[in-house]
């Protein structure tokens, strides 16, 4: 996948709304303790995992293939 960064960033913005809404509806929903430290672990989580690809999708380095092409222009007189 060398220049392909949508499936990246796709999945960022995936886990990073879900988590953001299982950290969110964790800690306004009556819960008991444990269930709400496990629903924080998975937030938590998901947003690790979207952090972590921010520099997966910069240091993505695309090879472009510079050769160089004789090029001929001829001008043509109007008069």
């Amino acid at each position: 996948m060398m220049g392909d960064k949508s499936l990246g960033i796709l999945l960022m913005v995936l886990f990073g709304i879900s988590s953001i809404t299982i950290l969110v509806l964790a800690w306004l929903w009556p819960m008991p303790g444990l269930e709400r430290i496990l629903a924080t672990f998975i937030g938590v989580s998901g947003l690790l995992v979207a952090l972590s690809r921010i520099p997966l999708l910069k240091s993505t380095k695309v090879e472009t293939d510079v050769s160089h092409v004789m090029v001929q222009v001829e001008v043509q007189d109007k008069s």
